[in-house]
């Protein structure tokens, strides 16, 4: 349970991520080389002093060409009894296409206010958090990382 009026939670503080990698794997036929794997990976990471920063990785590769994006958020967050809100200061990001390189780009990302409501759950594989979306009631659950 998060202290409510805090403006950080030790239940919160920590790395939580979730990753998903597709079981399919291209290999070229003339070299046996492995194209990259498809699949995401995002990270919230809570610090003591209420600064946060946030990874997210979405790869997919279909035949020869991979294409990517990465973001790196940072920001401030808060905390109100189950809710946090999320400040973000920065976001630059990255997309590249291999197969067209002339598209890949580097650009600040937009600076958009979100607020979560968090539910701590427990398992044999460990804490895990679920941030349910206080715009659109979508939710992500993420484990802490150890």
């Amino acid at each position: 349970m998060m202290t409510a009026g805090a403006a950080h939670s030790p239940d919160l503080v920590g790395r939580w991520s979730t990753s998903r990698i597709s079981s399919i794997q291209y290999r070229e036929r003339a070299t046996g080389i492995s194209a990259p794997t498809s699949g995401t990976t995002f990270a919230y990471e809570f610090r003591p002093d209420g600064s946060y920063s946030f990874t997210g990785l979405m790869q997919s590769t279909s035949y020869n060409c991979t294409m990517a994006t990465f973001s790196n958020e940072t920001g401030t967050y808060e905390v109100q009894g189950d809710v946090v809100a999320l400040r973000p200061e920065k976001n630059p990001y990255k997309m590249t296409n291999s197969c067209a390189p002339s598209g890949n780009r580097e650009a600040p990302g937009k600076l958009i206010n979100r607020s979560y409501r968090v539910r701590f759950t427990a398992d044999n594989a460990g804490r895990k958090i679920e941030l349910i979306s206080m715009a659109d009631g979508g939710s992500t659950v993420m484990k802490q990382d150890r």
